[in-house]
């Protein structure tokens, strides 16, 4: 399996360095000069969403959710279909980031706003993909977790540092069929294996869709602070951002919907068989794999597990880089741009201003994974931080309605700030006491409406 690693490490060394020959400006690194197909958008969506922290965190919970861990990829496609309507309108308003997409709604303040609360939610993101890295390595190397922490974040920033979004799109379709593929093999193993032994597979214990661990309310909890980062999340928009035209992007948008739904019965089915195993070290994907798999394979699917991982990890922190860069002057004024060598420089500048904010976003996500290691807790946090302050302004913005700058602004700093003490504050003695953070979360939706519908600016009548 060392050996396997190594050569895998090269590999990914050598396209990151032709990737990098071929960056020629900002257009290339930031959305791969939106020259996406569908087929890449779908691919790259995909690849991003069946990240390791969704895939891996959603399999480790199942020994309290069961069957129900199949809820995290079905309401990430309940997510992206509700997206297809505002597409369109997201597409033509967007240039690299959300916050271009935000500008062009509500002006430079609420920009200004998303453009320092998403970095800070999106880093947590990073540090979950490091954990799901850092565990995948433990299961299948003697390394401990810090050494398999960093070896994983120096990896994949590495690999950011030098491609950017060409060589993303590029890898991406390519590791999404290894997952798939990776996640079908190991699901067939595993019933197979469960035929014999009624106890293997423990469904009436934890049933899909609600069980014990999982009930309605956590539903509505879920679509709320997960399915909605489907719809107006930056990654996901980052996507969108890439593709060739708006026709491009919906067509991308509902392939990778339609991709999810399969793969999500899939993952309940290994949740469920996870369950029989107790206790584990590392990752619970990958003690099934070792579990029921024929040895030869077992490394062939560690390694899809891992470029999946790394696949996600390196879109999500190119995603949340490019925002912080957006702080900053990007681009060439008129005058200079008339003058090639001016603009050529500048441009260079700006790649390296880019690389510098990677190399450092990179290094607090590590920081953050040394610090926690729940997967699912980690993602779910920042998921929760950045959908109560965005989703409510981002569909709001995209439905065709108005608000004045300073009422977005304040939906987006309150939204943000209830949902953050939602997911912090510790449970209150009582039966409603017990669901403080519960009534925090969905507070800050409503709170973010109420700013939003306070400022709303009406249309002039003819």
């Amino acid at each position: 399996m060392t050996a396997a690693l190594i050569i895998y490490l090269i590999v990914l060394v050598l396209i990151a360095i032709r990737s990098a020959r071929k960056v020629k400006d900002i257009p290339d690194f930031f959305v791969a000069r939106k020259g996406a197909s569908a087929r890449m958008v779908a691919g790259s969506l995909v690849a991003t969403i069946l990240g390791g922290s969704a895939v891996i965190g959603a399999i480790d919970s199942g020994m309290k959710l069961g069957g129900a861990a199949s809820w995290f990829m079905l309401t990430g496609a309940l997510g992206l279909f509700a997206l297809i309507p505002f597409a369109g309108r997201a597409y033509s308003h967007g240039k690299y980031t959300l916050p271009d997409l935000v500008e062009n709604l509500y002006g430079k303040g609420p920009r200004f706003v998303a453009s320092l609360v998403i970095p800070v939610a999106w880093t947590g993101i990073v540090a979950a993909q490091i954990i799901a890295a850092a565990k995948l390595l433990m299961t299948f190397t003697p390394m401990e977790y810090t050494t398999a922490a960093v070896v994983s974040a120096a990896v994949f920033t590495g690999y950011t540092l030098a491609g950017g979004q060409l060589s993303i799109l590029r890898t991406d379709f390519f590791q999404a069929c290894l997952i798939i593929a990776g996640l079908l093999l190991i699901a067939g193993f595993a019933l197979i294996n469960g035929a014999g032994d009624a106890g293997v597979l423990p469904a009436k214990d934890l049933p899909f869709p609600f069980n014990a661990g999982f009930s309605p309310f956590d539903l509505f909890l879920l679509i709320l602070t997960y399915g909605t980062t489907y719809t107006a999340g930056p990654d996901i928009f980052s996507r969108v951002f890439c593709a060739k035209d708006t026709a491009t992007a919906k067509k991308g948008i509902a392939i990778a919907a339609c991709v999810l739904i399969p793969v999500a019965f899939v993952i309940g089915i290994l949740a469920l068989f996870g369950t029989s195993l107790g206790d584990v070290q590392g990752a619970r994907i990958t003690a099934i794999a070792n579990a029921v798999l024929p040895p030869a394979l077992v490394p062939l699917v560690a390694l899809a597990l891992l470029s999946v991982v790394l696949s996600s990890a390196d879109t999500t922190l190119l995603s949340s880089s490019v925002i912080l860069c957006g702080l900053f002057r990007t681009g060439a004024s008129p005058k200079e741009a008339r003058d090639p060598h001016t603009a050529a420089g500048l441009a260079n500048k700006t790649l390296l201003k880019a690389r510098v904010i990677i190399l450092l976003n990179g290094i607090v996500a590590l920081l953050l994974a040394l610090v926690f290691t729940d997967i699912i807790g980690t993602l779910l946090l920042a998921l929760t931080v950045y959908a109560g302050a965005f989703t409510v302004p981002i569909l709001w913005g995209l439905a065709g309605l108005r608000s004045r700058p300073a009422s977005v602004a304040a939906g987006i700093i309150l939204g943000g700030a209830l949902a953050l003490a939602g997911k912090l504050c510790p449970p209150l003695p009582g039966s409603i006491g017990s669901h403080t953070g519960d009534i925090l979360t969905i507070a800050a939706f409503i709170v973010n409406g109420i700013c939003l519908a306070a400022g709303r600016l009406r249309r002039k009548s003819a």
